[in-house]
């Protein structure tokens, strides 16, 4: 039996944070799409901190993006396996200079 191939995830901003609005991005996995929300709040901690909702649903995420040691989210991806689609995305899109 042949294994078929992972899909490949993908991620676009929709569109950019603003002070009075919340940016947009979305998570492409196959055939699966999830929209998101995000706005920038204060992280006294250290890093950048975002609150994010996946669109559909009123799941509230809080993230924190720095370097790799300081990230962390509130969903149970990242409690389970320490990594997310959030944190990995939100990565790339301030290393793309984006947000």
């Amino acid at each position: 039996m042949t294994e078929l191939p992972r899909p490949v995830r993908t991620i676009r901003l929709l569109r950019r944070p603003k002070a009075a609005r919340a940016g947009v991005f979305c998570v492409r996995y196959g055939h699966e799409r999830a929209f998101y929300p995000f706005r920038e709040i204060r992280c006294d901690i250290g890093g950048r901190g975002f609150a994010m909702m996946r669109w559909g649903t009123r799941r509230l995420y809080h993230v924190r993006v720095g370097v790799p040691g300081e990230c962390s989210c509130e969903c149970k991806g990242f409690l389970f396996r320490r990594r997310c689609r959030h944190v990995q995305g939100l990565l790339v899109l301030i290393r793309r200079g984006k947000v």
